[in-house]
């Protein structure tokens, strides 16, 4: 299990500089990527979104990079006279004639292009590869790091489940007597000296349509199931579970719901209140399962 959460690093050095990388992850439904690159190494920026969608399923993802580089090292660059030419003749036209600072000119994209250095690309290409793969290695770890932690939480909480699940699976087994004893006493008190006189098979007839209304053995066995796959799915490595374990959530919270609408019983009214609040912690948990 992973985590979405989580902090990566990667330092290389080279000839040409230092590039620190730095990746932050936390939760977020699907893999929402946030990237800031130095000006020499936005050409990679598709080869790094295709690397993040190929190792993470889910998260917020931010990454940035630093470049530092080696002091006296000097880009060689070429001014585009035609653009600049032609940057001028408008300026001066729309300016009525009158002289333009072409220092400012300077400053517009395209004007001063960097040439291309094949063996620097190179260099610095290699550069980022290895600042990266560190990076991506170092969040890969701190988020399975995170990982384990949730699962011994969430193990904890599917056996706090099941253990309510018990208490509820006794006390069901005691509701209808409970009933009948309710309902024969209440006949008693309204009937008085009569309810001798009353029909037993019609009192019997009451207790079976509670029987069935208040039935929660197919709520109890789904309940079960559902605790069974969460713990089973937690047992898994190097399987993304948590849109999984995200919608066994929701069942578990449904079974429970339904066993509350049907069982009226004080003692299973508290299981199922400690049931739901424990619903909620699991699902706090379960949000940042990647």
């Amino acid at each position: 299990m992973e985590s979405m959460t989580g902090y990566g690093q990667g330092r290389q050095e080279s000839p040409l500089g230092v590039l620190t990388v730095e990746i932050r992850g936390v939760n977020h439904r699907f893999v929402d990527l946030s990237l800031r690159l130095p000006h020499d190494f936005m050409a990679l920026e598709p080869w790094v979104r295709t690397e993040v969608q190929r190792r993470f399923n889910r998260g917020k993802i931010t990454i940035s990079a630093q470049f530092q580089p080696v002091p006296g090292l000097v880009q060689r660059y070429e001014i585009n006279s035609v653009l600049l030419e032609h940057l001028a003749d408008e300026c001066r036209r729309l300016s009525a004639g009158r002289d333009i600072s072409v220092e400012n000119l300077f400053t517009i994209p395209g004007v001063v292009v960097a040439l291309p250095d094949q063996s620097r690309a190179e260099q610095l290409k290699e550069l980022f590869m290895g600042a990266m793969k560190e990076a991506f290695d170092s969040f890969s770890s701190e988020r399975k790091k995170e990982g384990g932690k949730l699962a011994l939480a969430i193990e904890q909480i599917a056996e706090e489940m099941e253990g309510c699940l018990e208490h509820v699976k006794g006390s069901s087994d005691e509701i209808v007597e409970k009933y009948r004893q309710r309902l024969h006493e209440r006949m008693e008190d309204l009937l008085g000296p009569k309810m001798a006189s009353l029909d037993p098979g019609r009192l019997e007839q009451e207790v079976a349509i509670f029987t069935d209304k208040a039935d929660i053995s197919e709520e109890i066995v789904r309940l079960e199931s559902h605790l069974g796959s969460l713990k089973g799915f937690i047992a898994k490595k190097g399987e993304p579970i948590g849109r999984k374990i995200e919608f066994l959530t929701q069942e578990i919270l449904r079974e429970t719901n339904t066993i509350g609408s049907k069982c009226r019983d004080l003692e299973i009214t508290r299981e199922v209140l400690s049931l739901k609040n424990l619903c909620e912690n699991l699902r706090e948990q379960v949000a940042n399962v990647a």
